[in-house]
């Protein structure tokens, strides 16, 4: 028959306890997360009106420049009772979200005329605005200053047209 002692019970459930816990701390436990996000939608310009600045007298050094209501400024406006076309560029975006909007100056291909494009309609003759709230239906209104740099060439090479560049940024 087997001695129960107190100290052979005591050695015995010590034994098993060591036994039992050991087993369940290697045991391993996985559980899945997930991470929040939220989509952004790109941003996406599209010009829905041309700017016309209409006849331009290609003087050296003259300005032409289309404000507020199309209206035409300087010597370089052929008729400057006339009104001009604004350009409206449409933004599409994630609604609500903050843009910075910047315009670069432009010139024609050979530089016979240079451009300097405005906001009307968000900055009154800004060329950057930032922290401009993206709205569901955003147009920009654009005018600008253009100036002949050099007249004879731009009558040579039969101008037409001047480029600038609108760049849109989330902040």
């Amino acid at each position: 028959m087997k001695n129960l002692s107190l100290k052979n019970i005591t050695k015995k459930s010590a034994i098993a306890a060591t036994l039992i816990t050991g087993l369940t701390a290697g045991t391993a436990f996985a559980d899945t997360f997930n991470a929040a996000l939220t989509i952004v939608e790109p941003i996406a310009l599209s010009q829905t009106t041309q700017m016309n600045l209409g006849a331009i007298l290609a003087t050296t050094s003259n300005t032409c420049t289309i404000a507020a209501l199309g209206d035409l400024t300087g010597t370089g406006c052929f008729d400057d009772s006339a009104s001009g076309t604004l350009a409206a560029i449409s933004v599409d975006g994630t609604t609500g979200l903050q843009v910075d909007i910047a315009l670069t100056a432009g010139a024609s291909a050979a530089s016979e005329l240079s451009f300097i494009p405005s906001l009307l309609d968000n900055g009154q003759g800004a060329t950057s605005l930032t922290g401009v709230t993206l709205q569901a239906s955003h147009s920009l209104s654009l005018g600008g200053a253009l100036t002949i740099d050099n007249g004879p060439l731009a009558i040579t090479n039969n101008v037409t047209s001047v480029d600038y560049q609108v760049d849109v940024t989330y902040q």
